[in-house]
C-alpha cells in the first residue's frame, strides 16, 4: 500500500469518525451541519498538501502551525503551545516576573504577524537601549517572533537578573532598518504614579501602570490633591498596559461606591456582575480619564467602568481591548492551550476584549501624527525635548481639559 493511499485512508477515517461523532452531538440540521464542515475543507488542504506540495512537506509542523493560527486567530493572548514551548513558559513563570518579560522593561502584545512594543518601563534595560512604545519586535534571540505563540513569547523575554538576551527591533521612526540589542535582564521597578496641582486648580495624576501598590497611590494623589484645593481631576492612564483585572476594580472603586463596575462573561461561564463596593469612592470630584493604543487590562476596565457609569468622560483614542480571564488547558502529550475563557464587559453590556474602548472625546489623526512626530525625534537634551513637546501641545491633554471646561 502506497504511502498517499494510506495518508488519504487516514484522513478519510478520521474525518468520518470526526462527522459521526460530531453528528451525534448536534444533529443533521442544515445549520448545524456547518459547524463542522471547515474540517472537511481542512482535511482536503492537508491532503492535497501531502500528494502535490513541491516537496515532501513536515506534516507535524504543518499541523502545529494549523493549529497555531487557529487559536491566535481568536484574540491577541491565547496560545498553542506544543510541549517544549509548554516547558519554557512554566519555567518562565518561576522566574522574577513571572513570566511576563518585564525583566527587560517591554510590554509587548503580539497581533498576527507583528509584535508591538506596547510600552517601556522608565529606566529598564528596554528603555537605556533606546527602544520605545510603538516599535516592532522583530525576533528574540534570533527566532523571528512571527512563529511564536504570544504566551511562548514572553516566556522568552522572561528571565532571572543578569541574564541576557538578544531582540530584533524596529524602531517606529525607522522601520526599514531592524537594530539588534542585547539587554541584559534586571528585577522589574515599577513606576510610581506621579501628581500635580495645576494652576487652573485641576488635579493631575498620572499612571504609567497599575497594581496593588499604584492603585493605592492613587488612591493617595486623589485625596492630597482635593485637600490641596483641587477641584476637578485629570487621570492619566495613557500607555497603561500593565495591570490585572482586579487592579482595575479596584482603581474603578476609587471613583464608584455604588452601580455596576464590569461583568464577565464566557460562552461555559457563569455571567458574574461586579459591583462597585459602598464606602469605596475616596473623591466625588469631576474626572477626565485619558487613554491611548496600549491603554489595556485593567486600565480598560477602569475606563470603561467610569465612562459607562456617568462617573466621568473618557478622552484620547480607541483602547487595546485586552481584558479576558484565560485558562490554562493541558493537552494529553504535553502541549497545551491558554484560551480565553471569559470577556470583560462594561456597565453598558459592551465587551471591552478585543473590541477596546471608544472615547468620549477622540484627538483628531492630524494632532496625534505631530505629536507623535515629535515624540519620535531625536535630541541633544531632556531640555530640547520638553521644548519642542510643550510647543507642540498635548492633545490628549487638550481634550482632558476640554472634558472638564478648563484650558491648556
Amino acid at each position: 500500500m502506497g504511502s498517499r493511499f494510506k495518508f488519504s485512508v487516514i484522513c478519510s477515517s478520521f474525518l468520518i469518525t470526526i462527522l459521526l461523532v460530531v453528528g451525534a452531538v448536534l444533529g443533521k440540521s442544515e445549520e448545524q451541519e456547518g459547524a463542522y464542515r471547515p474540517l472537511a475543507v481542512y482535511t482536503e488542504i492537508l491532503a492535497r498538501i501531502k500528494s502535490d506540495y513541491v516537496e515532501e512537506p513536515d506534516i507535524p509542523k504543518v499541523t502545529q502551525g494549523a493549529i497555531q493560527g487557529l487559536v491566535e486567530y481568536l484574540d491577541p493572548v491565547s496560545s498553542y503551545l506544543v510541549p517544549e514551548q509548554y516547558a519554557e513558559y512554566q519555567a518562565a513563570r518561576e522566574s522574577i516576573d513571572g513570566g511576563s518579560g518585564l525583566s527587560t522593561g517591554m510590554i509587548v502584545r503580539k497581533q498576527g504577524a507583528y509584535t508591538s512594543v506596547m510600552a517601556v518601563l522608565p529606566n529598564s534595560p528596554a528603555a537605556q537601549a533606546g527602544i520605545r512604545a510603538d516599535d516592532l519586535l522583530d525576533a528574540i534571540d534570533n527566532i523571528s517572533t512571527r512563529v511564536m505563540p504570544p504566551a511562548y513569547l514572553l516566556s522568552r523575554l522572561s528571565g532571572e537578573p543578569g541574564s541576557s538576551v538578544t531582540v530584533m527591533v524596529r524602531s517606529s521612526s525607522d522601520y526599514d532598518s531592524p537594530v539588534e540589542h542585547t539587554l541584559v535582564r534586571v528585577e522589574p521597578v515599577l513606576p510610581d504614579v506621579q501628581r500635580r496641582l495645576r494652576d487652573d486648580g485641576i488635579g493631575y495624576v498620572d499612571a504609567d501602570v497599575l497594581g496593588a501598590e499604584q492603585v493605592d497611590q492613587i488612591a493617595d494623589a486623589f485625596k492630597d490633591l482635593e485637600a490641596q484645593g483641587a477641584d476637578r481631576l485629570i487621570l492619566d492612564l495613557r500607555g497603561n498596559a500593565l495591570g490585572t483585572p482586579e487592579d482595575g476594580i479596584a482603581l474603578a472603586n476609587l471613583l464608584m461606591d455604588q452601580g455596576l463596575i464590569t461583568t464577565l462573561e464566557g460562552q461555559g461561564y457563569s455571567q458574574e456582575a461586579i459591583h462597585a463596593s459602598p464606602g469605596s469612592k475616596v473623591t466625588s470630584l469631576p474626572i477626565a480619564v485619558i487613554v491611548s493604543r496600549p491603554t489595556a487590562g485593567g486600565a480598560e476596565i477602569a475606563a470603561a467602568a467610569i465612562q459607562q457609569s456617568g462617573r466621568g468622560e473618557v478622552v484620547g483614542e480607541s483602547t487595546a481591548g485586552l481584558a479576558a480571564l484565560q485558562e490554562e488547558i493541558r493537552l494529553d502529550d504535553g502541549a497545551a492551550l491558554i484560551l480565553s475563557v471569559a470577556t470583560y464587559r462594561g456597565p453598558n453590556g459592551e465587551p471591552v476584549h478585543k473590541d477596546g474602548l471608544e472615547p468620549d472625546r477622540p484627538v483628531s489623526p492630524r494632532d496625534l501624527r505631530r505629536y507623535r512626530d515629535v515624540q519620535r525625534r531625536e535630541f541633544d537634551s531632556p531640555e530640547a525635548r520638553r521644548e519642542a513637546v510643550e510647543e507642540a501641545g498635548d492633545p490628549f491633554l487638550q481634550k482632558a481639559l476640554e472634558a472638564l471646561g478648563g484650558t491648556a
